[in-house]
Parts: C-alpha cells; structure tokens; sequence
C-alpha cells in the first residue's frame, strides 16, 4: 500500500464500501494516472468506463469551459441547447417514438427504466444471470449475481433471470405478464461477454 498519509485521512471519514483504496491518485493524462508519490501507472478503468476519452483531454475540458462560461447546472427543469441538442441526436439514433430523459449514473437510469415499466400494469421482469445493472434497490434487482444481492434481500419487482445469449431461455422466461426485459448489449461485470449472432435482434423481437 503506498500514500499512507492521505489513505489514513481516507479510512477516517469514508465510507469503505469498496474496501480502503489502494493507492492515492492526484493527476492523469489521457490513460496514465499519477499518484500523490509521483508514481504512474496505465489506467485500465477509465473512471469505471466514464473516461473513455481518457484524463485531461482537450475537448472535453474546451467544452466544459464553454459550457459553464454560459450556464452550469440547470437539471430537466427548464429547456437549453445543449440538452435538446443531445436528445435530437439520441433519439434520430433509436427512431420515433423514443424520448430521452437524461440521467446521472447507470443505476439511475436503470432505476427510471423500472419504474416505467409499472405503467404496463405488469410487474414480472426478466433479466440476464451474471448480469449488472447497478446497486440501488431496484438495478439490484435486476442484476443477477446472487453476493451482489443476498445483503439487500427482499428486494423489489418480480424477476427471473435466464442465462444470457440463449434465445430460448428468454423466450421461455417471457410471457403475457412480463413488463419488460433488461440486457446488456454486451455483459460487462459479468466478464465482457459479447452475445452470439442475432441474440439482441431476437430479444428485441420476443
């Protein structure tokens, strides 16, 4: 373990739901982090897949400039450019009659993605086993690794989970009281599984 000092703060006023970190970070530079020691090492999580583009890239701090240079946060409350503009190309993308609804986190927009589905009057739900669709009660629900939810139990909704990537599991899985189905385009947590040929199209289908 390096960075003591500032681990020490750390293990003082955080919440250790990952367990202590292992080392403390103080800068990054496209994929290479540095730690408060100056040591550096290739960053393989890009922020949990949240920086894709990497640390400190050009465009998004130009961009994050020019927008807080105009507004900062302003939630979905009231229209802005940028919003309505993103949500054009989001929904030119999936066709009519999609809407968008922006979110903060994966969890969250699978929590919103439960909700809406009560609008059915269903409340079955089929999910992937091994799946991973977040840690707040409802995306907990849905994520189907049995140590990720034993702590949390009952947890809400009906849902059965089938073995991703088998059409007929699915199949059999859904029926006339299903709400909806939640899948990963690819299983990421689960071991970055990339479903077989024609899997997704299937299941929209179903």
């Amino acid at each position: 373990m390096t960075n003591t000092p500032l681990l020490d703060r750390w293990s003082a006023v955080m919440m250790n739901n990952y367990g202590t970190p292992p080392l403390a970070l103080a800068s990054g530079d496209g994929a290479i982090v540095t730690d408060v020691d100056g040591k550096t090492y290739v960053d393989l999580l890009g922020g949990i897949a949240v920086n894709v583009l990497g640390h400190r890239h050009p465009a998004v701090i130009d961009a994050v400039t020019r927008q807080m240079n105009t507004l900062g946060h302003t939630s979905n409350l009231y229209a802005t450019e940028p919003g309505v503009a993103l949500a054009e190309a989001l929904v030119g993308l999936l066709g009519t009659p999609a809407r968008a609804f922006f979110c903060n986190s994966g969890a969250e927009a699978n929590e919103v993605a439960f909700k809406i589905t009560r609008l059915t009057g269903r409340t079955k739900l089929v999910a992937a086993q091994n799946a991973f669709h977040g840690r707040t009660m409802g995306a907990l629900a849905l994520t189907g690794q049995p140590a990720k939810q034993a702590p949390f139990a009952p947890l809400p909704g009906d849902v059965t989970h089938v073995p991703y990537g088998d059409v007929d599991a699915l199949r059999a899985a859904v029926d006339s009281d299903t709400a909806a189905v939640f899948l990963e385009p690819i299983m990421g947590e689960g071991g970055v599984v990339v479903p077989p040929a024609g899997y997704l199209v299937a299941a929209r289908e179903i």
